[in-house]
């Protein structure tokens, strides 16, 4: 346990450079794109704060929110192959965890049309901060092609354990994880404005 924080500590202590696109070094592609939501700190809390928050909505909402999110990272797949791009995809992954992380600890339900923005933006910010550093036309679309993947599967998983906590813990909890997604994002939102 205590190697295992250790470990913990000396990853996020890495300096931002070594987590540009390629999560580890050497595994690129179709793999590397499925780690790469996981693995990168912004991603993971932003996706899980969606799911949790996808999950507190009505079940009709929360299909409709999973829906949309993989249509969302499919519309910035076909940006990026337009050469589109955002300087600052990681800073808006991070405001958008916030904003999520803040709506789950104040347990306020967003309203259908700003849940529905909310996760359009989030799976517009997160392919295109997911962009690998590789020249190919093939290396990038299986690289996206596993980001949006793994990015979809988290968020539905999340939105599963949301709605399958039993009540005593839910409401509690998820107001909990919240306030660590939000706290988490502020904090890397402010390292990175401070660097």
């Amino acid at each position: 346990m205590r190697r295992a924080a250790h470990a913990a500590a000396l990853l996020l202590l890495m300096p931002d450079a070594t987590w540009a696109h390629t999560v580890i070094p050497g595994i690129e592609g179709f793999p590397g794109g499925l780690l790469h939501p996981l693995l990168v700190p912004a991603h993971a809390l932003t996706l899980i704060g969606l799911g949790l928050m996808a999950g507190t909505l009505a079940r009709r909402t929360e299909l409709l929110l999973l829906a949309i999110f993989a249509a969302g990272t499919l519309a910035a797949f076909a940006l990026v192959a337009l050469a589109c791009s955002a300087m600052q995809a990681e800073n808006l992954v991070l405001c958008l965890g916030a904003a999520i992380g803040v709506l789950l600890a104040s347990n306020l339900a967003p309203p259908a049309p700003v849940a529905i923005v909310v996760t359009i933006a989030v799976a517009i910010a997160v392919i295109f901060d997911s962009v690998p550093p590789v020249l190919t036309i093939s290396g990038t679309a299986l690289a996206l092609t596993g980001s949006a993947l793994a990015a979809t599967a988290l968020v539905a998983a999340a939105a599963r354990i949301s709605r399958t906590l039993p009540a005593s813990v839910r409401t509690l909890g998820i107001r909990i994880a919240g306030s660590w997604i939000a706290a988490s994002a502020i904090m890397a939102l402010a390292l990175r404005m401070g660097a």
